[in-house]
């Protein structure tokens, strides 16, 4: 059996579309810019499909639990959404994307860079009194927050 792969926009851009069963959605093609990289999407034969809701939202629930939501874009919640559909391999080096899909339990395909070796979590902490809260500015001292990065196990 092939295993299906669904592709982030960088997969496309840096030409590793090299997969049998390939397909990706809409907001990925809307990012592709360049002339070489719409020929090189187009002779690849890649699928096109809309994210369903249903997935989208289990993706936002995972994304707000590793912290990761502050760091996806519309189009990675998408992409991660459509592979958990399928239970499919995502091809991505975006850090934010492989660790909401560590976090689905879904497989990964680097493409240039090494990729994440532990799951992580975001939180956010406040930079005057350093107490972790979910807002951007503190309800104890007033200043702001920033995201800090917590590597599990």
């Amino acid at each position: 059996m092939v295993m299906m792969h669904v592709l982030d926009t960088s997969a496309i851009i840096l030409r590793k579309a090299i997969y049998d069963d390939m397909v990706t959605v809409p907001e990925v093609v809307n990012e592709i810019r360049d002339e070489n990289s719409k020929l090189y999407f187009e002779i690849k034969n890649i699928r096109v499909e809309d994210a369903r809701e249903e997935f989208i939202s289990e993706v936002k629930k995972a994304a707000q639990k590793t912290g990761d939501i502050y760091k996806l874009s519309e189009t990675d919640i998408r992409v991660l959404a459509k592979a958990l559909e399928y239970n499919a391999t995502v091809v991505s080096d975006d850090y934010a994307v492989q660790n909401v899909a560590k976090k689905l339990g879904l497989k990964l395909e680097k493409i240039l860079q090494k990729g994440i070796e532990k799951e992580f979590k975001w939180i956010r902490v406040c930079k005057g009194c350093g107490r972790r809260t979910e807002k951007e500015v503190c309800e104890i001292c007033g200043s702001e927050t920033r995201l800090k990065k917590v590597v599990k196990g």
